[in-house]
């Protein structure tokens, strides 16, 4: 895989130890769990926590899968996070969900091009390939208003918009990593694609 130029480094690895939102009843970022170092396959991402792996919502392995493996990883930059704390008052890193924040500039879908590369302290290399948008949703949009319930499209929709074109991240898949390699907070992260 071929590296370009540094976007910037990863600050911030985290795995949803369970689905994060319910049509209806909301969006519950208690399930979302910080973790030092992870790895990575064409499954999707586990992290370490108290000497044990803890399996992402989204791994195909997760007896709880969302989407059946269609979105293994996400991604999101500190860059969105600065635009979501002032267009909502607050934006804690990692709110969003995502299992990978780059401390880099805001991003759109445009700039990710094919992908981006991660390079390990090791030298390894991992491709985040076929970026796509992580569309908003109401349950996110009605928790960044501090809304008590989830309120219906028509009352968010502006606010939802706010957070569309990459702001809330990216979703991103690693097929050509067959075996696991493992990431940590403090790798590099490049624009990249696949040979």
């Amino acid at each position: 895989m071929d590296k370009g130029e540094p976007i910037g480094t990863i600050v911030r690895l985290q795995i949803q130890k369970y689905p994060i939102k319910a049509k209806g009843v909301g969006y519950m970022p208690q399930g979302i769990l910080s973790v030092s170092q992870a790895s990575v396959d064409a499954w999707g991402m586990v992290g370490r926590h108290d000497d044990t792996w803890v399996i992402d919502a989204h791994h195909k392995a997760h007896p709880a899968s969302r989407g059946g493996g269609r979105r293994p990883l996400s991604i999101g930059f500190t860059g969105h996070y600065a635009l979501m704390a002032e267009r909502f008052g607050s934006a804690p890193d990692g709110i969003a969900g995502e299992n990978i924040l780059i401390d880099g500039p805001p991003l759109c879908l445009d700039n990710l091009g094919e992908g981006l590369v991660i390079e390990t302290a090791e030298g390894e290399r991992v491709a985040l390939e076929r970026p796509r948008i992580a569309a908003p949703c109401v349950e996110f949009t009605s928790f960044m208003l501090g809304l008590d319930a989830v309120a219906l499209l028509a009352e968010v929709e502006a606010p939802l918009m706010d957070l569309h074109e990459g702001r809330r991240g990216f979703i991103v898949a690693a097929d050509h990593t067959p075996k696991g390699i493992g990431i940590a907070v403090g790798d590099t992260v490049f624009y990249g694609s696949v040979e």
